[in-house]
């Protein structure tokens, strides 16, 4: 997870007030709110717009939520036409768009694998190659269709997830309802590493070494944020043993096995949808088709750490660096 310097976050030369408190978790994240404002209370108000915001989006996007309008969707697969909301229908939208833009390296399927890994665990036998084949076969197709009428209709029974788009959707829609607040002159909304930052604040990040999770440890960069957002991706700390073997818990969905050559990505980009959908899309396609993926997309930077602990930055990569002290 990112490191943010909170006192990084400047307002105006003008008297501002500067609030940052800590909240509930957003689909598995501590959330973070920081707002500079001319007043306490207008910083108040739009703190609390910003969580108004965040509850409203978890009651749609949380697939953890079985009342969420997301897990009640994936309750009836084969409905014909489902009605959707404007935001569920964007963020499947957005999904779509990079499971092509990644040739499937960003797949909504890939937690189908999770059971096999799982079991592999108990187990201490590696998941069957048919197993994974036949999951990876199924994949293939498309999981819904989006009508032009605002409805919908789900193709799949293996399990979805929206993780990847979701909490990037919902911290940028956090940030810019937050930011049209009266008095309003920055704002930073932070959900475990996945971060936007509006207004003409800069920013000061600590990416994180994916090789520690150690508080304290030296950070792999430090950047510089301003008016965009950052998400981060690591397979170092979190996976699956498999008797002597460690395993990510991040799958390439296109052959159902753990990546392992590249464990921490770090992405720029204008909005935090569009970073947490690269982070992880980079991390399955690798060091050349990701950072040629990167630098395709406008305003995008990203640096990625592979297993032999060597960085590979992209082109737009050193403007966003800061000096170390």
């Amino acid at each position: 997870m990112a490191r943010v310097t909170l006192a990084s976050l400047l307002g105006a030369a003008r008297p501002t007030h500067r609030l940052h408190r800590t909240y509930q978790r957003l689909l598995g994240a501590e959330v973070a709110v920081q707002i500079v404002a001319g007043t306490r209370e207008q910083a108040e108000q739009a703190q609390q717009d910003a969580l108004n915001e965040i509850e409203r989006l978890s009651a749609v996007l949380n697939r953890f939520d079985p009342s969420s309008e997301l897990r009640r969707w994936l309750s009836f697969p084969g409905a014909e036409c489902v009605p959707l909301s404007l935001d569920l229908t964007a963020v499947l939208r957005l999904t779509d768009h990079w499971r092509l833009q990644s040739g499937g390296a960003l797949h909504p399927g890939a937690d189908a694998y999770g059971p096999l890994w799982a079991q592999a665990v108990r187990t201490g036998q590696l998941p069957a190659p048919g197993q994974l084949q036949r999951l990876a076969s199924a994949l293939q197709a498309a999981p819904w269709t989006l009508h032009a009428d605002g409805t919908a209709t789900l193709h799949t029974q293996e399990p979805l997830g929206l993780d990847a788009l979701a909490k990037g959707y919902i911290v940028d829609r956090a940030a810019a309802v937050a930011s049209r607040g009266s008095g309003v002159r920055s704002v930073m909304v932070n959900a475990g590493g996945d971060l936007r930052v509006v207004g003409k604040a800069a920013l000061k990040v600590l990416v994180p070494d994916p090789f520690t999770a150690r508080d304290g440890a030296p950070p792999a960069a430090q950047v510089r944020l301003k008016d965009c957002a950052l998400a981060t991706s690591g397979s170092a700390q979190r996976g699956y043993q498999v008797g002597e073997q460690w395993y990510s818990h991040l799958f390439d969905p296109r052959t159902g096995w753990p990546v392992q050559a590249v464990p921490g990505v770090t992405v720029t980009a204008p909005d935090c949808a569009t970073a947490d959908a690269l982070a992880t899309a980079v991390s399955v396609m690798g060091v050349q088709t990701g950072l040629a993926c990167v630098d395709a997309q406008p305003g995008c930077a990203a640096l990625l750490v592979t297993a032999d602990g060597q960085r590979h930055p992209s082109r737009a990569w050193r403007g966003r660096l800061l000096a170390r002290r």
